[in-house]
């Protein structure tokens, strides 16, 4: 008996060895798989550009091969790697020389990352926009999570409208951008309006209306914004004399899917 199992083992190493080397293949397959919808958005902070982060795992770097192709001196070929776990959203160094910054801080490891942190890829700044991973305060301790208000693209219906003239700006992404830039979603050609004036954006929490550091200052139902205020439906927005509409479900129309 012990020798027909002696016989048996080398025949059944073959089978089994392939299906541990299949199982692996899977793993690595599902784990680089397109997230469907996209999960979050990484901004520009120089350009306003958005680019979607939309695997479970997106390798940022100069090098051609990226998922994300960062151009820069100081951007190393394989720089920095964006993952989605089960416990949330992370960002890892990839043996990067200029090294990779977290709200300023550069990380050593593998490093949990939130709506609205500030990522530095040498030298190049983004906001990371996730609605989905927020940051609570829990009797003055941080706890880290994912929040359960998911917020999916499909159901998000909502636009900004021109006062003056009427014209409707659907809001994608979770995220859209007022300035002088031409790389914001709504382009104010005027000289007293910031390049990057101010930014509507949803959350777990809702939608808010963020200045974002701009001269001028921006309005909400005729008060000045600090630096974030929630919105509500008809809310109007104001950046100098220029006004929009704030509307949510608008017309049943789907602008945020």
């Amino acid at each position: 008996m012990l020798q027909e199992i002696l016989y048996l083992l080398p025949q059944l190493a073959v089978p089994v060895l392939g299906i541990v080397i299949l199982s692996a293949c899977f793993i690595s397959l599902f784990s680089m798989r397109p997230a469907g919808r996209p999960k979050a958005v990484l901004v520009d902070k120089n350009t306003g550009e958005k680019i979607v982060v939309s695997l479970y795992e997106t390798s940022l770097g100069r090098s051609k091969s990226s998922d994300i192709v960062i151009d820069g001196n100081l951007v190393s070929r394989s720089h920095a790697v964006i993952s989605r776990k089960k416990k949330g959203w992370f960002i890892s160094d990839t043996n990067s020389k200029a090294g990779t910054f977290v709200n300023g801080e550069q990380i050593e490891r593998r490093t949990q990352i939130f709506d609205g942190d500030t990522l530095s890829i040498g030298g190049s700044m983004f906001t990371f926009v996730a609605p989905n991973a927020v940051r609570e305060d829990d009797d003055g301790t941080k706890v880290y999570k994912i929040s359960s208000k998911t917020a999916h693209r499909e159901s998000l219906r909502c636009a900004v409208i021109d006062n003056e003239t009427g014209e409707t700006y659907p809001v994608r992404e979770y995220i859209l951008d007022i300035g002088r830039s031409q790389a914001n979603d709504i382009v104010i050609d005027d000289p007293h309006v910031s390049r990057m004036h101010a930014s509507v954006r949803h959350t777990s929490e809702g939608w808010f209306i963020v200045d974002n550091n701009s001269a001028a200052g921006v309005g909400l139902n005729g008060y000045r914004v600090a630096d974030k205020e929630p919105l509500s439906d008809g809310d109007v927005i104001q950046i100098l004399r220029h006004r929009f509409t704030f509307k949510e479900n608008y017309g049943g129309g789907d602008f945020c899917g």
